[in-house]
């Protein structure tokens, strides 16, 4: 599941948050939760809080996806190569 939650990811190419990752998979949202942190744990995926105090140091503000979707909250992306 691990695998196929990266795949979603890449194929997807902008950040999602729990509820688009669920729908996306099938699968329930809490489920979905200790595994997107084993895999920010690993290094794989990153958890962006929109409209935190992180987004203000992005340097994606512009062009951010997850923001221009409308999203608030905690989203998770790919962190580099994952």
């Amino acid at each position: 599941m691990l695998t196929e939650i990266l795949k979603t990811f890449r194929e997807t190419a902008q950040p999602m948050d729990l509820n688009e990752l669920s729908r996306a998979l099938g699968t329930d949202r809490s489920a979905l939760e200790g595994m997107l942190e084993t895999l920010v744990r690993q290094g794989k995926l990153k958890e962006v809080n929109v409209g935190g105090a992180t987004c203000g140091h992005c340097h994606a503000r512009g062009g951010c996806a997850a923001l221009r979707s409308g999203m608030i909250g905690k989203v998770y992306e790919l962190a580099g190569e994952a």
